[in-house]
């Protein structure tokens, strides 16, 4: 009766006894989570609660088996249209920052995120490549796969072909738990007979990251490198801290000069600032030690832009820094107000484009560098997002003749652009090629003939804003000036006609049985006011 049923029931001669059909439902239950967490498992028991709850799970099943097979889809294409940036001579450097840009473009992201792409890639080709073909039939779901790149990204290239075949024997029908339970016991197992990477050793780590900017308008600096060197730096700065709060305590009572306030915070408040904002202070008090070597002074200048209706409070649109990163506008007030200086920058009033400065003659001016600077704030070549204000170099867009300076390209900001070295480079050897349209503000690039980009020059952000807040007030104005044009022009003709509040008179249509208001506003008809 039961042989070709998936979960058959006992045949029943009576009803069960109460304790009896508990038990059954128990046994049952048991049998239901002993199930592997397939698609018809999961629609089968959804479809108990409701057939279309069961079909909309089914349908993100598939939908997560669709992804797996996506993601395997981008890798292999990645693979087909790249070399293996670790491979030994493989590609010249600039053959391989090609490979780079033309992935960028396809992909619609930066040249670094590209890179990384690359790499990881060729890493997955190589190392894991059953672990790729069952992500191509959809059994690995994309999440754990990410987990496996993850924890595996320190793992020595032998160890990790031993993980691959491991993992390809496992049951993936599992729930995450389990499945991360066994990948961090096959990990542990391939790190114990393992040796680690160079790269990946603590002391070959070492370096200092910027996180990328916060909306709210504050940053993160990472230190990184062996726990042993974090830890006294964490102390040292730690027994600092507590020291110059003692020596701030000691000046509030004294009434000496207060130690180590880079922000005038404390003669501000009267008050000692907490521990870890003492660690900040110092640490923004420092002075950097280099031996000796001179630091050559920036290239230019930090450059915060402020709407003006920002500056006179009459607008929240945010300021931008270096062009880059917008800042709150009570932030972008303070920074202001704190200056001595200010630079006024003209844009046009509806599209927030830098206005261009003109210059005539080879090497750009200062002037011309620090609008390079607004109109460029990274690299202009899209998908780069290196820093102009970091050894960028000012190029030619159509290059300068130095023998017959007449017939080549001008010395015009309209004619310029910034470069990092490395594209700089490109595009001396003819690798790329950007054709400028300064009226449109906009600047096309061919990428070895493969692809073309357009890059848009920067602007001025809160543009849109303050245009927006501007048309609402002046819409505002405008309509408060024709409504008291056309009282006045009521008010005006009621009294040529010489009537007073309450009298009757003839309506804006020549209706009858209109009213004069107080205000001399007509009214329609109705009771007149008791005047």
């Amino acid at each position: 009766m039961g042989e070709f049923d998936e979960d058959p029931a006992p045949l029943l001669l009576a009803p069960p006894s109460r304790e009896s059909a508990a038990a059954l439902s128990l046994a049952a239950a048991r049998r239901r989570r002993r199930r592997a967490a397939t698609r018809e498992n999961v629609r089968r028991v959804s479809a108990q609660r409701s057939p279309r709850t069961a079909r909309l799970l089914a349908e993100l099943w598939d939908s997560g088996a669709q992804d797996s097979r996506r993601l395997a889809e981008r890798y292999r294409a990645i693979l087909e249209t790249t070399h293996d940036p670790l491979a030994p001579g493989e590609l010249s450097r600039d053959a391989v920052a090609m490979e780079e840009l033309h992935l960028s473009l396809a992909m619609r992201c930066t040249r670094n995120q590209a890179a990384s792409m690359i790499r990881e890639a060729h890493r997955i080709g190589t190392l894991l490549p059953l672990s790729l073909t069952r992500l191509g039939r959809g059994e690995f779901p994309v999440a754990w796969f990410e987990k496996l790149l993850e924890r595996t990204r320190g793992l020595e290239d032998d160890a990790l072909r031993v993980l691959d075949v491991e993992l390809s024997g496992i049951d993936l029908a599992v729930a995450p738990e389990a499945f991360s339970r066994r990948l961090g016991h096959l990990l542990t197992a391939a790190i114990s007979r393992s040796r680690v990477r160079e790269d990946a050793r603590p002391e070959n780590r070492r370096r200092v990251v910027m996180d990328p900017p916060r909306p709210d308008g504050t940053g993160c600096l990472r230190i990184i490198g062996p726990l042993p060197e974090i830890l006294d730096l964490a102390r040292r700065l730690d027994r600092s801290a507590h020291a110059v709060q003692d020596a701030q305590r000691s000046a509030f009572l004294q009434g000496t000069p207060l130690p180590v306030d880079p922000g005038g915070f404390v003669e501000a408040t009267g008050s000692i600032p907490p521990l870890a904002r003492a660690c900040y202070d110092i640490l923004m008090s420092t002075r950097l030690e280099t031996a000796g070597i001179e630091v050559p002074a920036p290239r230019f200048r930090m450059n915060v832009t402020v709407p003006m209706l920002t500056l006179l409070g009459e607008s929240d649109a945010p300021g931008m820094l270096d062009g880059t990163t917008p800042i709150p506008a009570q932030m972008a007030r303070e920074l202001a107000g704190g200056e001595d200086t200010w630079y006024r920058i003209l844009t046009d009033a509806t599209t927030g484009s830098y206005l261009p400065v003109p210059a005539d003659r080879y090497r750009p001016t200062a002037e011309q560098l620090a609008h390079l600077l607004l109109r460029h704030p990274t690299c202009a070549v899209p998908g780069c997002a290196r820093p102009s204000s970091l050894l960028s170099e000012a190029d030619h867009i159509e290059e300068f003749d130095h023998e017959r300076p007449t017939e080549g390209g001008s010395t015009e900001v309209s004619n310029l652009h910034q470069l990092c070295r490395e594209h700089h480079r490109l595009k001396t050897l003819g690798l790329i090629d950007p054709v400028r349209d300064d009226e449109a503000g906009t600047t096309w690039w061919d990428a070895s003939g493969l692809l073309m980009s357009m890059q848009e020059d920067g602007r001025e952000l809160a543009t849109d804003q303050v245009v927006a807040e501007m048309t609402a007030a002046w819409e505002q104005y405008e309509g408060g000036r024709l409504m008291r044009a056309a009282a006045a022009s009521r008010r005006h003709r009621v009294a040529e006609q010489g009537l007073a509040p309450g009298d009757e008179c003839t309506g804006p249509d020549g209706e009858e049985g209109w009213w004069v208001g107080h205000d001399g506003d007509l009214h329609p008809p109705g009771d007149p006011p008791p005047y």
